[in-house]
């Protein structure tokens, strides 16, 4: 009873509607918490919110030297070098943001009590928080992995021009499972565990580190089947391809996104006024 409550195409619809509608009047609030929560995670560091640039960067730093002088691993006899290292940060890139969001959603809610018993806060604000406190992250992310595609000759600005459009499905695709898990961690305390160990898992379930030659065919099904690949390819389309060599990928993303925005904010919604009692 509870599903069908939750996948009802016409209810799903109208939570997408209202959703828009309470997003658009309380946008401001939604970006001055998101700038909040990335600022308060570096309180009282020497360098403070610019640890928001430095982490993402020294990460991508560690892995560009793995991948180019460790492992030198390469995609084609033609790749000099930084070939597979640009074919792997265009995977990498959204999927760290993604688990960064992962790890922090279930406590979203759980995390900010005082203000969730507030009767007078949207407390549908607090996954938003969440997920637009990743753009940062992303953002860095993204002007690496740039520039590695760039040295390896690998960056196309016919291609280039798709990227806004990931990065919007990746918004919205990240929200709406930050919606769902925000209100499941309201009441199960350690889904927040369970999804380090998916995060840490998920790296190798999906195509991020495998050459095209090199990928077991067994995972092909698992990677179809997944979200998150779709959207994976979505940014490996944008920043290494030189045409749409997932054009499915773009239209799957593109319905997930919406799909799985418009059920978390209406399973958000339906939870919400049990809220209160569970903290």
């Amino acid at each position: 009873m509870m599903l069908l409550r939750v996948f009802n195409p016409v209810a799903t619809g109208l939570a997408l509607r209202e959703a828009v509608v309470s997003i658009r009047r309380d946008r401001a609030l939604v970006l001055h918490m998101a700038a909040r929560e990335v600022r308060d995670r570096y309180a009282g560091q020497v360098l403070g919110v610019l640890w928001a640039v430095f982490a993402p960067l020294l990460t991508m730093v560690v892995y560009i030297f793995a991948f180019t002088f460790i492992f030198k691993q390469r995609l084609d006899i033609e790749d000099a070098g930084f070939g597979y290292t640009a074919y792997a940060l265009a995977g990498l890139v959204p999927w760290l943001a993604m688990g960064d969001v992962l790890s922090r959603s279930p406590t979203a809610v759980s995390g900010s009590a005082s203000l969730v018993k507030q009767i007078v806060f949207p407390s549908e604000v607090l996954p938003l928080r969440t997920a637009l406190a990743s753009l940062p992250q992303l953002f860095v992310g993204i002007v690496v992995a740039v520039a590695v595609s760039f040295l390896a000759g690998r960056l196309h600005l016919q291609a280039l021009w798709l990227l806004p459009t990931a990065i919007v499905l990746y918004v919205t695709t990240i929200s709406g499972i930050s919606f769902l898990l925000a209100a499941i961690g309201v009441f199960l305390k350690d889904v927040r565990e369970i999804l380090a160990f998916f995060v840490t898992v998920g790296l190798f379930l999906h195509p991020i580190l495998y050459p095209p030659a090199s990928m077991p065919s067994w995972l092909s099904p698992l990677f179809l089947a997944s979200p998150f690949s779709h959207l994976i390819w979505c940014f490996r389309d944008s920043l290494i391809e030189e045409t749409v060599a997932h054009p499915w990928s773009w239209v799957v993303s593109s319905i997930v996104s919406v799909l799985l925005f418009a059920t978390g904010w209406r399973f958000f919604r339906m939870l919400k006024p049990s809220f209160g009692n569970a903290l």
